[in-house]
């Protein structure tokens, strides 16, 4: 599957945010086109950067923090960040739904792959 793929099919609905946790403000969305599931790494990275959209097996997520991690990274959304300090610390809640959509990095932001993947602007409600 074209990386292209991976993005329109995981773009194509809007996810329901299932449950918060792994680490604070961690959204594990339910609903993951089966086309998708793919396995875990079977080293885990390191890093994992904060806002890195994930699938993991049957389960797509998004990093609120920069963590170790072992999913495969499909993306980035700049919304799923947590803010520890803040009043509302996280932008996502359970119960809550997140819809994404393919869009890439401006010709300002740096990055070494313009590929179809290299972002994703979604939002939560």
């Amino acid at each position: 599957m074209s990386e292209q793929d991976v993005v329109s099919l995981h773009c194509a609905h809007d996810y329901l945010i299932d449950m918060l946790g792994f680490l604070p403000g961690f959204a594990y969305l339910g609903g993951l086109d089966p086309r998708l599931h793919t396995p875990r790494l079977s080293i885990p990275r390191t890093e994992i950067p904060a806002g890195s959209v994930g699938i993991g097996g049957a389960q797509t997520g998004i990093y609120p923090l920069a963590s170790p991690g072992g999913w495969q990274i499909i993306g980035r959304s700049p919304c799923a960040r947590t803010t520890p300090n803040a009043p509302s610390p996280s932008c996502t809640a359970p119960a809550s739904t997140f819809a994404s959509s393919p869009s890439r990095r401006s010709s300002t932001t740096p990055s070494r792959r313009r590929s179809p993947q290299a972002a994703m602007s979604a939002t939560s409600s």
